[in-house]
């Protein structure tokens, strides 16, 4: 593990969130405001692509731990989140790029990490939250086959949401507005109806910092 970088003078630290994509980071964003509540989050705005980096690995998170520094402007590191999707169901290969890129965030950077490796894809967390999609829309009334199961085992849920025929149809932009409602409410968080482990472990993460 690297040595964390000094902090700029009177600057908060920050937790800087990579991901494929910007509806991901943003996602991403709610997470951390509800288990780091008043923490200053800012983005690594280049895409980051690891699930299929194999000797690429260590040079792409040496490039995003640069990319990091400079979004955190000076300020000190608190922690970093990287979304990844696995673009496979939950299996051994899971536990294997989990481990792989988890040992190389730690090695690389000095601070917390904190890895969202979601099987498939960030659609199989949202769709935990059924009624966060009829917050959204009251039409997006999710099928029954996909409540209370293991979502992480669901091939493609992005187009399983699509294939929903709903108007207008779900789109991946939607997917803030989503997870915003699973922690809106004053009474607390959603319950998730079904499962996810590589949700349950990201929050794991997240939350032992």
């Amino acid at each position: 593990m690297r040595p964390k970088a000094r902090a700029g003078k009177g600057k908060s630290p920050v937790i800087v969130v990579a991901g494929e994509g910007k509806n991901d980071r943003q996602v991403l964003r709610h997470l951390i405001a509800a288990v780091h509540p008043g923490a200053k989050i800012v983005n690594v705005n280049k895409k980051t692509a690891l699930s299929q980096a194999d000797t690429s690995l260590s040079p792409r998170v040496a490039e995003l731990r640069r990319l990091s520094q400079a979004a955190s402007v000076g300020a000190e590191l608190a922690g970093v989140v990287v979304h990844v999707d696995l673009d496979a169901v939950d299996d051994a290969k899971y536990l294997r790029v989990r481990e792989r890129i988890s040992a190389e965030l730690r090695k690389e950077f000095g601070c917390p990490s904190a890895l969202a490796l979601a099987a498939f894809e960030m659609e199989a967390w949202l769709m935990q939250f059924p009624s966060a999609f009829t917050k959204v829309n009251s039409r997006w009334i999710l099928k029954a086959r996909y409540k209370g199961c293991d979502l992480s085992r669901v091939d493609t849920p992005k187009e399983k949401l699509r294939d929903h025929g709903w108007n207008p149809p779900y789109d991946e932009s939607f997917a803030p507005d989503i997870m915003e409602h699973v922690f809106a409410s004053k009474d607390g968080h959603m319950e998730p109806d079904g499962k996810n482990r590589s949700y349950e472990e990201f929050m794991a993460e997240l939350r032992s910092w």
